[in-house]
């Protein structure tokens, strides 16, 4: 699979709560003394393969989280998935026009 075809298929995402490490505690979590990502974090290298248990303790180490609850696994939406390709066109538009995240203070 050639990397057009692996950004434009419906990619798998895995979400989950985290302690909450901060000090001092934030008190804006949804759940008292837990993070959470809502939004997902893209399974990238068949790691749906694993099952949602495993690929979600994978993304917490590699983002130093600690003791993991309410796992969920899932496949995007087309909705999602269009939604995701419209801003990666955007952003290498922009890149042609020399407008990208590395300007620094330049705007």
């Amino acid at each position: 699979m050639n990397r057009e075809e692996l950004l434009s298929g419906r990619r798998w995402k895995v979400s989950y709560t985290h302690a909450c490490t901060c000090k001092p505690r934030r008190y804006w979590t949804k759940i008292p003394g837990r993070h959470s990502l809502e939004l997902g974090i893209f399974l990238n290298n068949g790691e749906k393969a694993l099952g949602a248990e495993a690929a979600a303790a994978l993304a917490a180490q590699r983002s130093s989280h600690q003791d993991i609850a309410d796992i969920r696994m899932w496949q995007e939406t087309a909705k999602e998935r269009d939604a995701r390709l419209a801003q990666l066109r955007r952003e290498k538009a922009l890149e042609r026009r020399g407008i990208h995240w590395a300007m620094g203070g330049a705007n």
